[in-house]
């Protein structure tokens, strides 16, 4: 309830400006990716046909209409179930200020393309994803190097070379149109699925700038990663595979393996997550750095691992997330119920979150000891938005969690002024372009 309370106190009252909600509102149900999202919500494609796709969840049976503009829905199981994107979004949520900011964030995100699982026919052959979008060695780089500011070395350095690749599509007037194709792997080394790349491109139909990304199949738990071969000296943990090449070259390109998640995390991205971490670093010894964006997701995300990899590894607590945008709740269970021990760990995480040079910031609550668990709510929004103070804040509160549970493995490494490290090298060398051009 206080978390819902603090949402509604952030967003403007829908009575004093009705408009303004309706035109968010609209925007949501126009720019939502709603198959896309329900897919990465757990739900299954069970049926489709031109005009609709059915799918389930538990006791959910929910049909889009997907020729409408915007998509509007109805569950079969509930008559009242149905209407627009954001009429689900607002069933589902704790009000309707909820709604509207998850909304927000949710059309800011991409998901896999939905599919159904295709029934074999007989002597029917099975074409490869290489050969149905051909997918070939990475011979045009240009997406890459203009659009995201990488360099043919870090193209070329061991931990990419090879990992990276071109899909030509043949456009109407049979022109070759370069798309990048980043790979996920399996732990045997196979690929199992590719999203390709490219430029943003006006839409025919709406006239509208659209990203293009495309998944080639429904096996989305797979990750990108670096060369799994190299002697690393530590693990990165990364949104997007650009992310993970621009690291790597504004680090000088150093001995390290990187592990994409590639946008929405779930338990079998946790779990491929897991296993990679083990097969790199098999005797848990190498430093974990974690490099998401510098947003409420990239810090949800880091929250999110952090408590997996602590209820796996950690003999003494495990971890419960409870997500109501912006406030991530953790719920420490002690299984020795200790409590003594309960509180000289949350006196040690609210020692370390105060050490910042300004103390604990305003606003923000420390964590709290009862008779059975530790309660710690971290308002994300909030935190985010502390002026010059939100990447130190964070890191204290990452590493508090680390050292108390995870013997400080686990460390935070965002980019320094940025959003994502993609942009921040983009601004690095825009300035140093500048620099070069005001001495000539």
């Amino acid at each position: 309830m206080e978390s819902s309370q603090k949402t509604h106190a952030y967003m403007k009252n829908y009575t004093k400006n009705p408009e303004h909600y309706k035109r968010l509102i609209a925007q949501i149900d126009r720019e939502v990716d709603f198959p896309g999202y329900l897919i990465a919500q757990g739900y299954q494609l069970l049926k489709k046909s031109s005009g609709s796709q059915e799918f389930g969840k538990e006791a959910e049976r929910l049909v889009l209409q997907t020729k409408r503009d915007p998509v509007t829905y109805f569950n079969r199981n509930d008559s009242s179930d149905k209407g627009r994107f954001f009429k689900y979004l607002h069933k589902r949520s704790a009000n309707f200020y909820e709604a509207v900011k998850q909304g927000l964030g949710i059309i800011q995100r991409d998901y896999p393309e939905p599919t159904t699982v295709k029934v074999s026919q007989k002597n029917n052959k099975r074409i490869s994803l290489e050969d149905r979008y051909r997918i070939g060695p990475l011979t045009r780089p240009n997406y890459l190097m203009e659009g995201r500011g990488l360099s043919i070395n870090t193209l070329q350095s061991e931990a990419f070379k090879g990992r990276i690749f071109n899909a030509f599509h043949v456009s109407d007037n049979k022109g070759r149109i370069a798309n990048i194709a980043l790979p996920k792997y399996g732990l045997d080394g196979n690929i199992k699925n590719y999203t390709l790349y490219n430029r943003p491109y006006r839409d025919r139909k709406d006239g509208k700038v659209k990203k293009f990304r495309l998944f080639l199949n429904e096996r989305y738990e797979y990750l990108f990663v670096s060369n799994p071969n190299i002697n690393a000296e530590k693990i990165v943990c990364v949104e997007s595979g650009f992310d993970a090449m621009a690291y790597h070259e504004l680090h000088g390109c150093p001995k390290i393996f990187y592990i994409s998640m590639s946008g929405h995390i779930d338990e079998r991205k946790l779990e491929q997550f897991l296993q990679w971490n083990r097969t790199v670093d098999p005797s848990h010894t190498l430093p974990l750095l974690l490099a998401f964006d510098h947003d409420i997701e990239g810090m949800r995300y880091d929250l999110i691992l952090l408590s997996h990899w602590i209820n796996r590894k950690s003999n003494r607590v495990f971890i419960e997330t409870d997500w109501k945008r912006p406030v991530m709740r953790l719920k420490l269970n002690y299984l020795s119920k200790s409590i003594a021990i309960m509180e000289r760990d949350t006196d040690y995480i609210n020692e370390r979150i105060s050490r910042g040079s300004h103390g604990m910031p305003e606003g923000l609550l420390k964590a709290i000891c009862y008779r059975d668990k530790v309660l710690w709510e971290l308002d994300l929004e909030r935190i985010v938005s502390l002026p010059q103070h939100s990447r130190t804040y964070w890191g204290l509160a990452v590493e508090a969690l680390s050292k108390c549970f995870a013997s400080g493995i686990l460390k935070m490494d965002k980019c320094p002024t940025m959003k994502d490290w993609n942009e921040e090298l983009i601004s690095v060398k825009k300035k140093s372009s500048c620099r070069l051009v005001n001495l000539l």
